[in-house]
């Protein structure tokens, strides 16, 4: 071998580990410590984590949405908005012509090294956490004091619904039958692997319908008096959460208004007494956010692969895996002075839209590891047919390529399982809302005042660990926003905003 060879050879190793390790995905390898952390109370500690995060040349995107939730979940609603804002800028553009929605791949065309993973590819926000981030940022500069500013995130979380809707389905399609055409043998493999979540697949139609955030759409057009896109907003709410009794009355108090005969034939099908659809001018509309999103894990599988000679390598290849069976929600009973207002439904699950995003971007992952596999065996063959210098290269190859044998896991894992709802009537004045869930021990006391012909709007997170609480008016009427944190031992409660 020459000298120009050898600095041939050790400048493309040089180049390879750099590709590597500048891509490094550090996100899933912190983030348990730092959600740990982050139920402890020490929300400190897990902004350092998210504020790294940031800076991250591949996961950077990821870092602003982290560090924008765990902001919020300290009650800095100003900070999340500048992060979140960064963040909603990366998808949606503004143009001449309106806004465009930005979105990354689901098919193997996604910048895919054949020499390395995924998890150089930089993270590209996943459908279901941009209608997160946008529901968010609503809330953010309702608890800021701006129901203005919340009203535009509003809107934009309507685009982005029906955007989103228009162009995604379709390209997961497309990325199915590549993957069927490409990799038929080792896609069934991965699917049969995947059996175990269908359960919590089977809640959602699809990977970016966000039941919670229609019904908050609808909920701010009412108050509006834009009669018809609330309806609309109640309507798609419906369709996702055709369970939730709160967004069944809230749809066909408003079909009533807009279209009498669809009204009464929905009442006739489901046997509902038209009384009860009736609301009160003065009302608590609660957001129950429960635990922490489930997190996703590498598995090998052994999946046969074809070299340039016909023959089959049986190759163990890593694949992003949920293992956490359906979350089983923990009704939150809401009593007020000794007396029952009624019990929390659950509106979205966003652990399923997790998983079902996983599920649309499979077939993605299938082709570009069968791709890297293959690549690799005919390199190898090749080079054990040529002379010193293919096969130096090839070792150099293969001692790069063998760093970097773990499946994307990337994901916003500081977001809830699901987020339950409640509205309802209350008298005006100061109340203490007792909130029992069966997965705390101790209720959680909540003070809310409300002014008369006020419906604000009270937002509980809880962690499973920490639990956070914010109200704010959705009327223009009421109390300035309030934030406290409850059973934190690095707190201090009574916050109130300004």
């Amino acid at each position: 071998m020459t000298y120009v060879q050898i600095n041939l050879a050790c400048g493309l190793l040089i180049a390879n580990f750099a590709l590597l390790t500048a891509g490094c995905a550090t996100h899933s390898k912190g983030a348990g410590t730092a959600l740990a952390e982050l139920k402890s109370g020490d929300i400190g500690s897990a902004l350092k984590w998210s504020e790294k995060l940031k800076k991250s040349s591949r996961s950077g995107d990821l870092g602003y949405i982290e560090s924008g939730r765990i902001k919020m979940l300290s009650g800095d609603f100003a900070g999340s908005r500048a992060d979140f804002e960064i963040a909603i800028d990366k998808v949606l553009e503004e143009t001449e012509n309106g806004p465009v929605i930005r979105l990354g791949s689901v098919g193997s065309t996604l910048a895919a090294s054949t020499i390395a993973d995924d998890t150089i590819r930089k993270y590209k926000l996943s459908p279901y956490e941009i209608i997160q981030l946008l529901h968010y940022q609503t809330l953010n500069y309702l608890f800021s004091g701006d129901p203005q500013g919340a009203s535009v995130e509003m809107r934009r979380t309507v685009f982005a619904q029906d955007a989103i809707a228009e162009q995604y389905s379709r390209e997961v399609e497309e990325a199915q039958a590549e993957a069927d055409q490409k990799a038929a043998k080792v896609m069934e493999s991965v699917s049969t692997r995947m059996e175990s979540m269908g359960p919590t697949l089977e809640r959602t139609r699809s990977s970016h319908e966000n039941g919670m955030a229609w019904y908050f759409c609808g909920l701010m057009f009412e108050k509006q008096g834009d009669l018809p896109n609330a309806n609309l907003c109640y309507r798609k709410a419906w369709e996702l959460a055709p369970q939730n009794s709160f967004i069944v009355k809230d749809f066909l108090r408003l079909l009533h208004t807009q279209d009498r005969q669809a009204f009464l034939d929905l009442v006739l099908q489901n046997n509902m007494d038209v009384k009860n659809l009736t609301r009160g001018s003065t009302e608590i509309v609660v957001l129950y956010e429960a635990a922490l999103i489930s997190q996703r894990h590498a598995r090998k599988i052994p999946v046969p692969i074809p070299d340039f000679r016909e023959s089959i390598t049986l190759v163990s290849i890593d694949f992003p895996f949920y293992s956490d069976p359906a979350y089983t929600p923990s009704p939150l009973t809401i009593t007020d002075n000794g007396e029952e207002l009624g019990v929390a439904e659950p509106a979205v699950y966003l652990q399923s839209l997790a998983y079902r995003d996983l599920k649309d971007k499979m077939p993605g992952v299938v082709v570009r590891n069968v791709t890297r596999a293959v690549t690799k065996i005919v390199s190898q063959q090749v080079a054990n047919l040529g002379n010193d210098f293919t096969k130096y290269g090839m070792m150099l190859f293969n001692a790069v390529s063998t760093l970097a044998i773990t499946s994307d896991t990337r994901a916003w894992y500081s977001i809830p399982m699901e987020t339950q709802l409640y509205r309802g009537s209350i008298s005006a004045g100061a109340h203490t809302l007792e909130c029992r869930s069966p997965i705390r021990e101790a209720s959680l006391s909540i003070p809310v005042n409300v002014s008369e012909g006020e419906t604000r709007v009270v937002w509980i997170a809880d962690t499973g660990g920490l639990a956070v609480v914010a109200t704010a008016s959705l009327s223009g009427k009421g109390e300035l926003p309030t934030y406290q944190q409850l059973n934190n031992p690095f707190y201090t409660n009574g916050v109130s905003l300004q």
